[in-house]
């Protein structure tokens, strides 16, 4: 072969190549890059609404303390000796009053101890959040970010063309397909943990009420108020990891609201009342036992509400898996065309 016809081989492949590798590099970094993006947004927001829950659960709670305080006070009060309570203890009166008085004591003890409990709980969560949000991946995510914007931005004004606009679409629809099955994972786990914690409740209603029908046919009186009040009181571990599953699982439904697509929208009344509509209440409703029935209807209703959302979430799951699929064969085909 004559030396000047090496000028005439068609390098066009090769170059061809180098441009695609270079492009699959570009997508790689811009992929994970977005990925950190996304997870701090997430992370910063999830630490402003735990922020917001601790500074209310903190004030619920020491407005608790003061009220349990008082109630303490009148039960000692009525246990001291005085004319009007030898009176009171004569006719038959003492008895119901102090009843009275320590079911109204151990109903505020239960509220304190819970809210106590979600304080701690919440303080561990914002800690959490804290240092995962000041972990390496986050540090410089903002300069790492606009320093790649503008590599990239150099890299098409050189190699733009129609292929590279249809990839780098279907780069950005795959990092929110991958945002938005990655929430939906997280909240669908969440939302198994509290079925079980829910469940676990329910069990414990269901033996509060057995104890209740003792109520019934003895007629009161301080030993089964005793037996009511241990029943609760061992019940509430349990009540607790429940309340605490419907928050996470709340926080978890939150952020694939954030994610969410037109066609996918979770209705918001549908979360954001699941602690109000059955636990605000539930220490109170346990000391009559028509109230635990009427209690364990409402619970159930949130059961149903929670399995409701977690079948939406499964099949919109699957759509998005399905999705993934589509988007890796339209880039292998491009790529390989």
């Amino acid at each position: 072969m004559h030396e000047n016809d090496e000028s005439l081989l068609d390098t066009t492949p090769y170059k061809k190549k180098g441009v695609i590798n270079m492009r699959q590099d570009i997508q790689m970094r811009q992929n994970s890059l977005q990925e950190k993006r996304v997870n701090q947004r997430r992370l910063r927001k999830r630490l402003e609404q735990t922020s917001e829950k601790l500074l209310t659960m903190k004030q619920k709670r020491d407005q608790l303390h003061r009220q349990l305080t008082k109630e303490q006070q009148d039960v000692v009060k009525l246990g001291k000796f005085s004319f009007a309570n030898k009176i009171s203890e004569w006719t038959g009166r003492w008895d119901e009053k102090m009843k009275k008085e320590i079911e109204e004591a151990a109903e505020v003890e239960l509220k304190y101890n819970e809210a106590e409990k979600n304080v701690l709980d919440l303080t561990a969560e914002v800690e959490d959040l804290r240092n995962e949000l000041e972990k390496p991946d986050f540090m410089h995510i903002a300069e790492d970010w606009e320093d790649f914007l503008k590599e990239k931005e150099s890299w098409i004004r050189l190699n733009d063309s129609v292929a590279n606009q249809t990839l780098q679409k279907i780069s950005d629809d795959r990092v929110r397909v991958y945002s938005m099955l990655r929430e939906i994972g997280e909240a669908f786990e969440a939302g198994e943990k509290a079925e079980r914690a829910l469940a676990g409740a329910m069990k414990k209603l269901d033996s509060a009420e057995g104890i209740s029908m003792w109520d019934t046919f003895l007629g009161g009186g301080i030993f089964v108020s005793a037996l009511k009040y241990s029943e609760i009181n061992s019940s509430d571990d349990h009540v607790h990891q429940a309340q605490r599953a419907l928050r996470l699982y709340e926080t978890e439904l939150m952020d694939v609201q954030d994610a969410a697509t037109d066609s996918f929208q979770v209705n918001k009344n549908d979360i954001f009342t699941f602690t109000d509509v059955f636990f605000d209440n539930i220490f109170s409703d346990w000391m009559v036992h028509t109230r635990i029935t009427y209690g364990k209807k409402k619970l159930h209703a949130v059961m149903q509400d929670v399995r409701r959302i977690q079948d939406r979430l499964a099949r919109k799951r699957a759509a998005l898996e399905e999705e993934i699929r589509r988007l890796d064969q339209q880039q292998d085909d491009i790529i390989m065309s």
